[in-house]
């Protein structure tokens, strides 16, 4: 099995469900929130070649290509998600099954970096930046949205206070395990993630060899806010963390 088999074996399971809720854009925390902050610190791509990282099943390489990406390559450890990529057929993507901390891609290959929502490895997990460092060209670009690792925890987007977050479970790291829930639909299992204090996140950057450029925390706007009341129950907390980063 590739990547961090707790990790592999949740998406496998809940591959299905995550399709049909992505191809259905039924979930507005991506839709509304995380897709748009991407999409607008990535910038121009026009005659970029990306890579993907963690690419699920296909929708933002399809995204890119369309904003004039000159290629795309998406790495996933589903098999299903990949099969899935590959059956919508989409001029200049591919996508590979392969874990991102071990890439079948050569040196100073891609000009951008694009990481949404991946979750951390278990093990080893510096081994990914030291990868996407090796892909990039000289002066390229990496772009990452994930969790909030000050704040996430199971149930986060739904609670003020963050019962499962001690001072000893940031720093030394914590495995959060939830159902997804989108659309009032559940998926089969739980997923796993591992969240890793700022100070050995930005460290895993750094000694990579990235220089952070940028970090937003994407939320709901004043105006979403007023046009969908509901934001202010089920984003009672920071969730998520954009960093922008530039190879040395």
């Amino acid at each position: 099995m590739l990547g961090d088999e707790p990790i592999t074996r949740a998406y496998d399971r809940n591959a299905g469900y995550w399709i049909s809720m992505i191809r259905a854009s039924a979930d507005p925390y991506q839709t509304q929130i995380t897709d748009p902050a991407l999409l607008d610190s990535i910038g121009q791509v026009t005659g970029l070649h990306i890579l993907d990282a963690g690419c699920g099943e296909g929708y933002l390489a399809r995204k890119l290509v369309d904003l004039g990406a000159a290629g795309v390559t998406g790495v996933d450890t589903c098999r299903a998600f990949i099969d899935a990529a590959i059956e919508a057929g989409t001029p200049r993507c591919q996508f590979v099954h392969a874990d991102v901390a071990h890439l079948p891609l050569p040196d100073d290959n891609v000009d951008l970096v694009v990481v949404n929502r991946l979750p951390h490895g278990l093990t080893n997990a510096g081994l990914r930046y030291h990868e996407f460092a090796r892909v990039l060209r000289p002066g390229g670009r990496l772009v990452i949205v994930g969790q909030h690792p000050c704040f996430y925890g199971a149930g986060a987007e739904r609670s003020p206070a963050a019962d499962d977050l001690t001072v000893d479970s940031y720093f030394d790291s914590r495995i959060v395990r939830q159902h997804l829930d989108v659309a009032d639909q559940i998926s089969p299992v739980p997923s796993v993630q591992k969240l890793y204090s700022l100070e050995q996140y930005f460290g895993m950057l750094t000694t990579a060899g990235f220089v952070i450029v940028g970090l937003r925390e994407p939320r709901p706007t004043t105006d979403q806010q007023r046009a969908d009341p509901l934001w202010r129950t089920r984003f009672q907390r920071p969730l998520f963390l954009l960093i922008e980063a530039e190879l040395r």
